[in-house]
C-alpha cells in the first residue's frame, strides 16, 4: 500500500497564532490552497482552513480583527498523521473525522500535509470508496431528491459533478431524462 510520504506535500504553508483571519485569506488566495497550518514555539498545534473564514464572517466578526488564537482556544486538539501511514487508513480516518486534509509530523516537527486531493490523484479507486460513503452520509439526510452529488452514475458508470438520486440510484442527468 502506499504511503504518506510517497504524496504528501513537503511545501506547507504556516502562519503564527497572532495573525488575522483576513491575513490568513489573503495567504490562502495568494497560494491556492485551502488550509494554513499554525505554528507556536516551532510547532504545529492548529489548522485554519476556508471553513473557519467562512464561519467567521458569517457570525459577524471582523476579520480584520478575529486573530486566529481568538478562535483556536474554543477548538479540539490537532489531529496529525505520520509520514508511513497508508493512504487507505489516512483516507478512512478522513471520513470518520470529517476533514479533508491532515498535517504530517514527525518527531514533532511539521514534515508536509497530504489531503484528500493527493490521495486521490495516486489511488483512484479510493474516488468510488469516498463516494459510496458521502452517498451513504447524504441519503441519511432528510430533502435527499434535491440533492446532488459528484460521482459515478450508477447507470452508465460515467462521471458526473450532477448525480441525482431517483430511486435510490445515483444517476446523471443524461440516465435520468432516459
Amino acid at each position: 500500500m502506499v504511503k504518506v510520504k510517497e504524496v504528501m506535500k513537503t511545501h506547507v504553508i504556516t502562519a503564527a497564532l497572532d495573525t488575522n483571519m483576513s491575513v490568513i485569506s489573503k495567504i490562502m488566495t495568494n497560494n491556492k490552497i485551502g488550509s494554513v497550518i499554525l505554528i507556536e514555539d516551532d510547532k504545529p498545534v492548529d489548522i485554519v482552513t476556508t471553513d473557519d473564514i467562512v464561519t467567521t464572517v458569517a457570525s459577524g466578526k471582523d476579520p480584520k480583527k478575529t486573530k486566529i488564537k481568538d478562535i483556536h482556544k474554543q477548538r479540539k486538539k490537532l489531529i496529525t498523521i505520520s509520514p508511513d501511514d497508508n493512504i487507505l487508513a489516512v483516507s478512512k480516518k478522513m471520513i470518520k473525522l470529517g476533514v479533508k486534509r491532515f498535517p504530517i509530523v514527525e518527531n514533532g516537527r511539521l514534515i508536509g500535509i497530504v489531503s484528500e486531493k493527493e490521495i486521490l490523484l495516486v489511488s483512484p479507486e479510493l474516488i468510488e470508496i469516498l463516494s459510496e460513503k458521502l452517498k451513504e452520509k447524504v441519503e441519511a439526510v432528510p430533502g435527499i431528491n434535491n440533492m446532488k452529488l459528484s460521482g459515478l452514475c450508477e447507470n452508465c458508470e460515467e462521471y458526473s459533478d450532477n448525480l441525482e438520486n431517483r430511486n435510490g440510484r445515483w444517476v446523471c442527468p443524461e440516465c435520468n431524462d432516459k
